[in-house]
């Protein structure tokens, strides 16, 4: 037996720097088995230490043995033990899911080649409020909002059963927190502490280390009638990219034409600190065996500092308002070429311009969660259960940006009195495959404040609130009727409610100022003074004029493009311009999308479900599982403003003091029904062999921001256009799936499994622009819709999100096998490997969006996916490297105002690790994190051709665990 079983030391939680959870869960269920004669050895002893690998696998196979449905089960077995920086981490190393990459670290599931739209998040059971809003209220989860020291064990249910929660179209997550009464000591404590350091961070002006440290404990009392468990985590680290796009705002990726061209440039340096902090409560009171109550409580804080500073190149769309030169073309796409400014008077973003911009785009997500637990055994075979819970998230973004332009300026004395952008500027690129391009610049001195001034000041603040209430009744009986080994039957009722906020402080020209510009052209944009200014919000108003920058700007570098300014107090910037407090975000008429964007979602849904367990024998052959049915009941509401024409409306004053009539507030949505049977058959062939079987149809409802419904307006000729964010009307994603899986356990030690999977999707969500043929169609499908047209207009287009009909199939097949290599002799017995690949494909298509004409697959889906691990344990050191990789796949973008799908290109992520155990409770770990320093590659709409590039360097990690 290997020394890491060792009965001299007692029995604890052991943190090492993998958990085996984590190595197991690659598998897809294919965890190793230590032989029969290790576990007799394990059950000779009384108290046994283990470490490593095979404490979790040892879990984690016995809780997916004994699951009902198709899952993958990632137990660590106590807190503290899964070391991943989130969970997010954990959960992407299991067959058929991956993640998606937010800053450089695993945010966003994806599952069978579907995005985090479709999959339902559970904590301990209960549905979990969102907090990965950043531009409209979601569903899915940002998963490295929850803390791996503080999970217990994470689930991936591929198939349902009636008495989960509905939702999961592609899975179902479930997080579960420790239960104190189920620890083996009277008293458990846990201590971690982490030192990181980024070794590229540094070179973007940001603090490279960083900090992890956690606190745990376990206790039970009054002999073993109460149990208390407390956990307490805190990260604080480095956050920094390098990188360059295709793109700037919403002029992304390449105009259409013989040679495709940028539209526009952006090269950028970030700097920034992840900190989190979380905690963990539960109590646990059971004074009789048929009695136990439990609390439980989890928040997480995570504030994310994100400051970006570079160079902007704009207004790339149209060659006529520019000199184009010494360009080089390959493959249909112009790789360089030179940009001269022919005008340095334009408007409304018609002809190029270079500045350096500094933003800041930092987040601020808040999650809470409590729950009641009330089981009562009411008779030996008889179990009623109740469940109270309340779950909140807040997600809020300042989303500032300041840009600076290089400007002729004529004084009067010490009076500035004309002003407009530099003569002769130019700019220079030269793609470099999907790497960062280089730019040099004539004409401009991004570094000199004698010329450089701000053009532009904007703040666009976001709040997205998820609040979601619950009570759930559950009844079981045991019964003995032949195949049914029990019932259960139970109810939920949930309300849960989506709102958000907007705003908007704008002030300036993204495309620079000039004086002297009233009678030029009536559509300028021209103050009181005669200058030309795109957006002044400001109140007091205060003159359009380029800022001086001195004393709030420094000289920085980023990659590919010249030295330039930034910003370094943007409040300071701002207070010493507008005053404190007079540069908040508005809600304002003149920007219609901050009333129309703003608004609240209110979801009541009513579940029972009634379902047989089944354990019984068919030909010899062992059969559990289960049959079930789910209703659902849901009632779901949307609030918000709605342009309803002049005269129509009633009076409603924006933040400015500025009252029209054209908007009204409106409430409406619909009603509807959903039935979802369910069935999951387990066929334990041989001890060791065991057919699974499961058939459903499930659903999931839209994304909330596909369900707003507010709606704002615009006028082309003499025609009324409407636009909405959504429409609560949207059918729900709904799809029939049948799932079959395989799994064999070798006597030596190791398993493999074989799961093929089919999902048939009604239909999906897309964004249509209708103009219909004749103008009475046009007035009819207004009429029909409740739109009033203003005197004197015809109604117009209409923009919404609508369902398609290009719904269908989503198959694919998951390979997976586990090997220990115990029977080895000396050091090499403790060797081992796991390995899994999954492949997915779709006929399912979604609509192309701002930069493709066609159709495009499903959001999130790989066609190829796989991860291999690694593994060494030698006495009281263990060690691992991991890898995985996943193709490319289609990501929903955030763009100002809405997204835009954009595709991901492949990539592979190295991870390392190594610990040493020492007799006193003492681990050492050493890890590294993106080992190869793996960019994010997009595409924007053009094959093979530059569209965004970033990197986040390699994260080190040196620590101590400590455990009693």
């Amino acid at each position: 037996m290997s020394s890491r079983y060792n009965p001299s030391k007692s029995l604890r939680f052991a943190p090492t720097l993998l958990s085996a959870a984590i190595l197991a869960a690659s598998s897809a269920g294919a965890f190793a088995q230590v032989s029969d004669a290790e576990k007799e050895a394990i059950d000779s002893l009384e108290e046994i230490q283990v470490y490593g690998i095979r404490t979790s696998i040892l879990n984690s196979v016995d809780a997916k043995r004994d699951a009902d449905t198709i899952a993958d089960i990632i137990d660590a077995g106590a807190m503290s033990s899964l070391p991943d920086q989130s969970i997010a981490d954990a959960l992407g190393r299991v067959p058929g899911v991956t993640t998606v990459r937010s800053n450089g670290q695993s945010s966003q599931l994806n599952i069978r080649g579907m995005n985090g739209d479709f999959i339902q998040t559970t904590l301990n059971g209960r549905e979990q409020a969102s907090t990965s809003g950043y531009t409209e209220s979601t569903r899915w989860m940002s998963f490295d909002q929850y803390p791996a020291e503080l999970i217990t064990q994470a689930a991936v249910y591929k198939s349902p059963k009636a008495s989960m929660i509905e939702g999961g179209v592609a899975g179902i997550v479930n997080l579960k927190t420790v239960n104190p009464l189920d620890s083996e000591k009277e008293h458990n404590f846990n201590a971690t502490i982490r030192a990181s350091y980024n070794d590229s961070a540094e070179s973007v002006g940001a603090d490279e280390y960083g900090n992890r440290y956690s606190l745990s404990y376990q206790g039970k009392f009054a002999d073993d009638m109460v149990g208390l468990a407390l956990g307490y985590t805190h990260m604080d680290q480095p956050n920094s990219f390098v990188g360059a796009r295709a793109g700037a705002d919403d002029q992304i990726g390449y105009n259409q034409g013989a040679e495709l061209r940028n539209r526009a440039f952006q090269w950028q340096a970030g700097t920034g600190t992840d900190e989190r902090d979380g905690f963990m409560g539960t109590v646990v009171f059971q004074p009789a065996d048929n009695f136990k109550a439990q609390l439980d409580y989890f928040k997480s804080t995570f504030d994310r500092t994100d400051t970006r500073h570079g160079i902007t190149v704009g207004g790339l769309q149209n060659d006529s308002t520019f000199a184009l030169s010494n360009t080089t073309v390959s493959n249909g796409i112009v790789t360089g070429a030179t940009v001269d400014i022919t005008e340095a008077k334009t408007d409304e973003k018609s002809s190029p311009w270079f500045e350096s911009r500094t933003e800041d785009q930092s987040t601020k997500a808040d999650s809470e969660s409590f729950g009641l637990n009330l089981e009562w055994n009411i008779t030996d075979s008889q179990t009623l259960t109740a469940d109270i819970a309340t779950s909140e998230g807040t997600k809020t973004r300042k989303d500032r940006l300041a840009s600076m332009h290089a400007y002729d300026l004529t004084y009067s004395g010490n009076v500035l009195t004309d002003w407009e952008e530099a003569a002769g500027q130019s700019f220079t690129y030269s793609h470099n495959g999907d790497g960062i391009p280089t730019a040099s610049f004539a004409g401009v001195d991004f570094t000199d404040l004698n010329t450089m001034r701000l053009s532009r000041y904007e703040e666009y603040p976001h709040e997205y609130t998820d609040k979601v209430n619950s009570v759930k009744l559950d009844y079981k009986i045991d019964l003995e009727w032949g195949a049914l080994s029990s019932i259960e039957a139970g109810v939920r009722v949930s309300e849960r409610e989506f709102d958000s906020k907007r705003g908007a402080f704008l002030y300036g020209s993204r495309d620079g100022l000039f004086s002297n510009a009233a009678g030029i052209a009536e559509s300028w944009n021209v103050d009181s003074d005669g200058n030309y200014c795109d957006d002044n919000l400001s109140t007091p108003v205060v003159a359009c004029v380029p800022q001086a920058l001195d004393g709030f700007a420094q000289v920085q570098s980023v990659a590919g493009a010249p030295d330039h300014l930034v910003i370094t107090n943007m409040d300071a910037l701002a207070t010493s311009i507008f005053g404190a407090g007079n540069y908040e975000g508005k809600q304002v008429f003149s920007q219609d999308w901050t009333f129309v964007e703003s608004g609240l979602l209110e979801e009541n849904v009513n579940a029972f479900y009634l379902m047989a367990n089944l354990a019984t024998e068919v030909g010899g052959i062992e059969v559990t599982g289960n049959v079930g049915v789910r209703y659902i009941e849901t009632d779901i509401k949307s609030s918000g403003v709605q342009n309803v024409g002049t005269g129509n409306g009633i009076d409603i004053t924006d933040d400015l003091g500025v009252t029209q009539d054209n908007y009204d507030y409106v409430k409406y949505g619909p009603e509807f029904n959903d039935t979802l049977p369910s069935l999951n058959l387990n066929f334990h062939l041989t001890e060791n062999d065991i057919v699974r079987f499961a058939a459903a149809k499930v659903m999931g409802r839209p994304p909330v921001g596909q369900l707003k419904g507010g709606a704002g307006s615009w006028n082309s000729g003499n025609e009324y256009n409407v636009w909405t964010k959504g429409s609560p009307y949207l059918d729900p994603f709904r799809a029939n799936q049948i799932d079959l899986s395989y799994e064999h356990y070798f006597e030596d030690g190791g398993a493999i499994t074989v799961a093929a999977f089919w999902k048939d999707i009604e239909s999906l969500v897309e964004k249509q622009y209708i103009y219909l043929d004749t103008q009475q169609e046009r007035t009819d499908l207004f009429d029909s819709l409740g739109i009033e047209v203003p005197t004197g207009l015809d109604a117009g287009a209409f923009e919404t999100y609508v369902n398609n009909d290009n719904g269908g199939y989503i198959r694919g097949f998951e390979l997976a096998g586990t090997k220990t290599f115990s029977s080895l002799p000396g050091i090499f017995g403790g060797l081992g490997a796991t390995a899994s690949y999954s492949y997915t494909e779709s006929e399912t298509e979604i609509s192309g969006g701002n930069l493709y004409g066609q159709t495009l697959p499903l959001p999130g889906l790989s066609e190829n996916v796989w991860s291999v691990t690694g593994f060494w344990d030698i006495g009281d050191f263990s060690t691992h490297v991991n890898v995985r990789y996943r193709d490319e796949f289609i990501l929903n973008m955030p763009i100002p105002g809405s997204s835009t799908p954009v595709t991901a290109q492949p990539y592979t992520t190295v991870d390392a690790q190594a610990s040493y155990a020492f007799d006193n409770g003492i681990d050492v770990v050493f890890s590294i994190n993106n080992l190869t320093n793996e960019p994010d590659v997009l595409e924007y709409g053009a094959d093979n051709a530059f569209g965004e590039y970033k990197e986040f360097g390699r994260q080190y990690y040196l620590g101590v665990n400590y455990s009693y």
